[in-house]
């Protein structure tokens, strides 16, 4: 079963905002016996070529009290597989230049490949023997979840990591989304070998799956080739469910306060639920957000890091998942003048909801969406991940190539609508990472405040 995409990879220009048109190479869509969803991209310009492993795996999946876990699984498949160590497996890889790589979020695991074109066929064993037969060897299970429960320290200990971590609980409560990959370090302590094993069984199978291989490849022969590396990767037969349940909107404002006495700049996130990758707002969303936070001439940053010098960063995000979503206000400032901040960002807000852009700042923000969007492409990785992005997320097959006229189609009303609609300034959690003696006084008025000790 074969599907095309058109397309060429443009070159890069020096001004994003003049990038040319998009055109995608040719690619080939297909699915193999086991269930294992397949893309075929051939790209011609480097001798490279890309595998891409998106399984439909995450952070969603860990079980209560052993939160982390589908990241050690992650962490421990380049750690040795078949008949390599950790040791020889890294050796292996270096020998012919490239790379091997595992990770994961919150709703996907990742395992990508890169290698010249004339070492495919060592790439490709590697490749899948740490997707269908890694050990899990228990001296590197202890190394590697001795190294995450060191990492979790150390993000606890740095202010913008720790605000991160925070918020998911803040904002989505008792939900799966609410812990970060990496898990909790009471968490990621009870966490044993076999329930590694038993992750990576009952999760990383074909029929869970999606495979991306783009570079310089003939398709025929690369089907051929994945065909018979990935036939005795066996399905788990079972439809997969969906992880979590719809998370509620949040109402109202509630503030909390992390305590970090010692701190002399103060961590800030503002946010709320948002929507899920595949909405049909997608685009006006797009286009409002990086007029109001997403690029560095958005009107957050003008306003509150340039005209008042409040932070030197501030920007607005929406994190998109399957079924879910997060609008999220990131910034910093000096103990003394968080209120001016967060009241600051407020106001900029609440100005563009209710007056809308300009038109030069529609035009603008179309320009720069549209010149950026090519520059993330021409990578071989790059596009693998987009094309997995597709068909992850059940996006329109054409999405990516269809790009620069859905972002150009945006009308004033569109974004208006956006704007009114999905970004909060009444109904928002607002954290922050600073000393209780001097942060509750100033947030005095703006809703609920707690305090809480670190996660």
């Amino acid at each position: 079963m074969g599907a095309a995409l058109a397309a060429t990879l443009v070159a890069a220009p020096v001004d994003p905002a003049a990038a040319g048109p998009l055109h995608l190479p040719p690619a080939t869509r297909l699915m193999l016996r086991n269930g294992l969803t397949v893309w075929i991209v051939p790209t011609h310009r480097l001798p490279l070529v890309d595998l891409r492993l998106v399984v439909r795996a995450g952070a969603v999946d860990d079980p209560p009290g052993k939160e982390g876990l589908a990241h050690l699984t992650a962490e421990l498949l380049t750690q040795g597989a078949t008949v390599r160590d950790a040791r020889q497996l890294a050796e292996d890889i270096a020998f012919v230049g490239g790379s091997l790589e595992a990770s994961t979020g919150v709703e996907q695991l990742v395992v990508s490949c890169e290698v010249l074109k004339k070492d495919l066929a060592t790439g490709l064993a590697l490749f899948h023997d740490v997707i269908v037969a890694p050990s899990f060897a228990e001296p590197e299970f202890q190394r590697m979840k001795g190294q995450v429960l060191g990492n979790l320290v150390n993000a606890k200990n740095d202010p913008d990591s720790l605000a991160d971590l925070e918020l998911l609980p803040f904002l989505l409560g008792l939900s799966p989304l609410a812990h970060p990959p990496s898990g909790w370090g009471k968490s990621v302590a009870r966490i044993n070998r076999e329930d590694v094993v038993a992750f990576h069984g009952s999760h990383v199978r074909p029929d869970r799956a999606m495979l991306a291989v783009v570079g310089d490849i003939d398709p025929e022969a690369m089907r051929s080739m994945i065909e018979h590396a990935f036939a005795d990767w066996k399905p788990s037969g079972e439809k997969a469910r969906e992880a979590y349940a719809t998370v509620p909107q949040v109402h109202g404002r509630q503030l909390r306060i992390v305590s970090r006495p010692e701190v002399t700049q103060t961590q800030i996130r503002l946010a709320c639920l948002g929507v899920p990758r595949d909405h049909p707002d997608y685009y006006p969303i797009l286009v409002a957000n990086t007029i109001l936070g997403g690029a560095f001439m958005s009107r957050l940053v003008e306003e509150i890091r340039i005209n008042q010098g409040l932070t030197y960063g501030i920007g607005s995000r929406f994190g998109m998942l399957r079924n879910a979503g997060t609008f999220t206000i990131r910034t910093f400032t000096r103990n003394e003048t968080i209120r001016r901040t967060i009241d600051a960002t407020l106001a900029e807000m609440k100005k563009l909801v209710d007056q809308g852009p300009t038109e030069d700042e529609l035009a603008q923000a179309k320009r720069y969406l549209t010149g950026q969007f090519p520059l993330g492409l021409q990578a071989p990785d790059a596009l693998a991940a987009q094309l997995l992005d597709v068909e992850f997320y059940r996006l329109d097959p054409h999405v990516l190539e269809t790009f620069p006229d859905r972002v150009g189609a945006v009308t004033m009303e569109d974004c208006r609508r956006a704007l009114k609609s999905y970004f909060c300034v009444d109904d928002l959690r607002i954290l922050v990472v600073s000393d209780p003696a001097v942060a509750k006084p100033q947030l005095e008025g703006l809703g609920p405040v707690e305090v809480k000790e670190p996660q």
